[in-house]
């Protein structure tokens, strides 16, 4: 646990807490009477009940009382809701992304790390990316220059044949210009919606202090593959991992990755509590087998039976017996929380919890019906989502502007806004055009035909900036017959020409 663990930990709800005082003077009153000198004080003399009294030697034992008063207290705080962590909310994503900066620089040929610093580097890159599966993340290649390999994509399968393809001999100036990479990363980050991280992957940083200068919002690490007995000049001290031959690396980044993450979502859409009473059912749950006393569990056994024989028969006898036992509601957690979320939109009876079960079983409409019932910035935020998700444009900003109109400083409202915003002016303006006759309608060709006899095709100029936006690699390698090495030795020359780069800092 964390040093500032004990400032944390607090009970949700805390006035449960007084029902441990009736469990107490309970405790106490049976314990007294069950004492001989109680029992007995009203019949015999205090002065003669002391010589008169004899203890049997039962062996060791404990008083039943105590057991039930256990299960009683590990209950009651168990309601009184313990918690020392935080969660998001159920709307926002919850995985972190990543931009990683592999150096391609001359000295990670060295084969000092088996089978070279490079090979190190792209297997890690490939373990981080398994691990991180649907996950946004992006790549880029540093020496002299930075160049960007692969925008943001959550398809890992994309970045791999590239990643397999970097080699020193493509990039257009030698270095190590960790500098570069890392302000190229700030700027492709910067559309990201919050902060994330940049993993720098090499054999040295160079000057720290500019680095995360030019990172800006975002977080910085380093996964050195250089020898563990090197000295890394310029290193990320407390944010440097060191390659290792198992994945013990791997899990230290995404734990810090997702660290940095959730501080920044809770820092922009708030975050609650997270109740940690359900540890405590086990425990209650051991003390509640004492229940199995002779006589006792018969008695029950026999009282199902009766029940279930009167029961409805059919597929409805499952519902019925469990709603004995269940409120809708909480049949609708245990589906939600197994990810029948179709199940537990019919279950629930709370309509924010049977909206949001729409929501995840991609039900807007049932979503948004549940989240018109509930007053307040939540539900209205909650119905802004829903009518997003319908294309409802005009309804989502009208949501939105009602949390504003109460809650005029909150983030995510104003950042969900601006989003539906930008869609409804898209899809106005491209109606607009259609209009017009500026823009075609939105209809499919009847047929598709190539006329055999022409000779060549459309000769174009290609510029530095359409290799680097979202598709490019893709639409590339599906037209051109090439490698996916020539590919970037062609890119990252294109984009070296045309774009300046930061200068070589100053080892």
């Amino acid at each position: 646990m964390p040093e500032s663990w004990p400032f944390e930990f607090h009970f949700l709800r805390p006035l449960w807490l007084f029902a441990l005082l009736p469990v107490v003077a309970v405790v106490l009153l049976v314990v007294r009477r069950q004492r001989p000198e109680t029992q007995w004080g009203d019949v015999i003399a205090p002065n003669l009940l002391k010589h008169l009294l004899v203890e049997p030697d039962r062996g060791w034992h404990i008083n039943p009382v105590y057991l039930i008063a256990a299960g009683l207290v590990i209950s009651i705080i168990a309601l009184a809701g313990p918690a020392w962590r935080h969660e998001l909310p159920p709307f926002v994503e919850d995985k972190a992304p990543l931009m990683i900066a592999i150096s391609v620089a001359p000295s990670m040929s060295d084969r000092d790390v088996p089978p070279s610093r490079l090979e190190r580097a792209k297997q890690k890159v490939r373990d981080l990316l398994a691990a991180r599966a649907g996950a946004r993340t992006g790549l880029i290649a540093f020496s002299g220059t930075a160049h960007l390999v692969m925008p943001m994509t959550d398809d890992r399968a994309v970045i791999e044949p590239f990643l397999a393809a970097l080699t020193p001999e493509l990039m257009p100036v030698q270095g190590n210009n960790a500098i570069a990479a890392v302000a190229l990363a700030t700027t492709v980050m910067a559309a990201e919606s919050l902060a994330g991280t940049i993993l720098v992957i090499g054999d040295g940083i160079g000057d720290e202090a500019a680095v995360r200068r030019v990172a800006g919002r975002n977080g910085v690490l380093m996964l050195s593959v250089a020898p563990p007995q090197t000295d890394l000049r310029g290193s990320m001290r407390s944010d440097t991992v060191r390659a290792t031959v198992d994945g013990s690396d791997i899990r230290s980044l995404e734990r810090r990755i997702e660290t940095r993450y959730q501080s920044a979502q809770s820092a922009a859409f708030g975050a609650r509590w997270r109740d940690e009473g359900y540890w405590l059912l086990l425990p209650a749950a051991l003390l509640g087998l004492l229940w199995f006393r002779r006589g006792t569990a018969v008695a029950w056994i026999v009282a199902i039976v009766l029940f279930q024989q009167a029961a409805p028969a059919g597929a409805a006898d499952a519902s019925w017996f469990r709603n004995l036992w269940l409120t809708p509601d909480q049949q609708g957690r245990i589906a939600f929380d197994r990810g029948d979320y179709a199940a537990a939109k019919e279950l629930f009876t709370d309509p924010m919890w049977r909206g949001i079960a729409a929501y995840q079983a991609y039900d807007f409409l049932a979503s948004a019906e549940s989240f018109r019932k509930i007053e307040g910035p939540a539900g209205r935020f909650a119905l802004g989502n829903a009518e997003a998700q319908n294309h409802a444009y005009e309804k989502a900003i009208k949501a939105y502007d009602e949390v504003l109109a109460a809650e005029p400083g909150n983030p995510a409202a104003k950042h969900n806004r601006a989003i539906v915003e930008a869609a409804l002016e898209a899809q106005e303006e491209k109606r607009r055009k259609q209009e017009t006759g500026e823009a075609p309608p939105d209809l499919k060709a009847d047929e598709t035909r190539v006329d055999p006899s022409q000779k060549g095709g459309k000769r174009i100029q290609v510029q530095a900036e359409d290799l680097t936006t979202p598709g490019a690699a893709e639409a590339w390698m599906r037209e051109v017959q090439t490698s996916p090495a020539d590919f970037l030795k062609q890119k990252f020359s294109i984009q070296a020409a045309t774009a300046p780069q930061p200068p070589e800092p100053r080892q």
